[in-house]
């Protein structure tokens, strides 16, 4: 990794992996599942439309949530930071992929120093391990803080190694009868369709989501379910592509992603990602999104919820419409690569200098929370 000149003076001012939570004063998977469930109720991550959908499975998350953390830092770690008088804050960062991480469900009592903490000691864990591929978020765009600071990092760290997208978030009845389409092939995934995967991922998406969610490498995710296993869950991705009758390029593709059930409080880790090219047609694009939810709905086969989230781009939103699918609600998707890791470090700890400036002439302490 080829380091500039402020990347250098960010790395070069960390601690040592084994001083990096004292430095930072955050704690590491100290806190029982029970108690940060009830810190996102109290701090009301936990809105009422996310909580109603949460609840009716609640105690499956907290199962696998427990699950989860007890492969130590393998599959899922929780920073914390602050205390009960001055105000907690807490991020939980999960693996995605074999080298890919996400970072969710950031929390502050009105603590921005703790949530300072707990987002930059999760930065410098990733440059000082320098195992770690890819990280990304996942933040509702009108959320006002996530926004400012994630929805800008492209600013700090270049569009070669990030991206920032909005998709929308649906919500698939899996009883729901879809139409047929005529001249729409849709075919499962081997190996033999690689390089047609990644051509229309980074053509829907672009590079940084194919690098990301490493659509070059193992694309089943067989080697990230063989850690999933050992704490007896799954993690898994199927893929269909659909294409125009005997054409050899594909015009969209479904990647499915599974997982334990709740990791996200959005579903994000069972989510569908319905990807169409931007070429085509609005006149085409009702069969072909019908083709491909039709198609990916087998591997929603014994799916707890009676739904499937479907996360899409602009695209394919008026034919999911058409097709009577509930939307929810937009999402944006950060992401950055392995060689940004110094550069969202010094975004992260710039944000924060400002803000607790700014907290600091005001007396007053905001609460964080996305």
């Amino acid at each position: 990794m080829i380091l500039d000149t402020q990347d250098q003076e960010i790395v070069s001012g960390l601690p040592r992996l084994a001083d990096l939570h004292a430095t930072f004063g955050v704690q590491v998977n100290s806190i029982p599942v029970s108690e940060l469930f009830a810190l996102y109720e109290r701090t009301g991550f936990l809105y009422p439309d996310k909580a109603a959908r949460l609840t009716p499975h609640i105690e499956q998350v907290r199962e696998n949530w427990r699950r989860m953390l007890s492969g130590g830092e393998s599959l899922l770690y929780v920073l914390t930071a602050g205390d009960e008088e001055r105000g907690l804050a807490s991020l939980a960062v999960w693996r995605t992929t074999l080298k890919g991480w996400v970072s969710q469900h950031l929390v502050s009592e009105g603590n921005p120093y703790a949530s300072r903490a707990v987002m930059l000691a999760a930065a410098a864990r990733c440059i000082l391990k320098g195992e770690d591929e890819s990280a990304q978020n996942w933040f509702r765009p009108e959320n006002r803080f996530p926004a400012r600071v994630f929805g800008s990092m492209v600013q700090t760290i270049g569009e070669s190694l990030s991206s920032v997208q909005r998709h929308a978030y649906f919500s698939l009845p899996r009883r729901m009868t879809l139409p047929s389409a005529g001249g729409i092939r849709t075919v499962e995934y081997n190996s033999s369709h690689k390089g047609a995967l990644c051509a229309i991922a980074a053509a829907a998406r672009g590079n940084i989501y194919v690098a990301a969610e490493e659509l070059a490498g193992d694309v089943r995710c067989e080697a990230i379910d063989e850690l999933y296993r050992r704490v007896g869950l799954r993690r898994t991705r199927h893929v269909w592509l659909a294409y125009r009758g005997n054409k050899e390029e594909p015009v969209g593709a479904a990647i499915v992603y599974r997982g334990p059930l709740g990791l996200n409080f959005s579903y994000l880790e069972n989510r569908c990602d319905l990807l169409l090219h931007p070429s085509l047609p609005e006149s085409e694009a009702l069969g072909v999104v019908s083709s491909l939810l039709k198609a990916s709905s087998v591997a929603y086969r014994g799916f707890e919820l009676d739904v499937i989230p479907v996360i899409t781009d602009q695209i394919a939103v008026p034919a999911m419409v058409k097709l009577g699918v509930e939307f929810v609600r937009h999402y944006c998707q950060g992401v950055w690569l392995k060689a940004g890791h110094p550069r969202f470090y010094r975004h992260v700890d710039r944000f924060y200098s400002k803000l607790l400036v700014r907290a600091q002439k005001h007396d007053m302490q905001p609460a964080l929370a996305f």
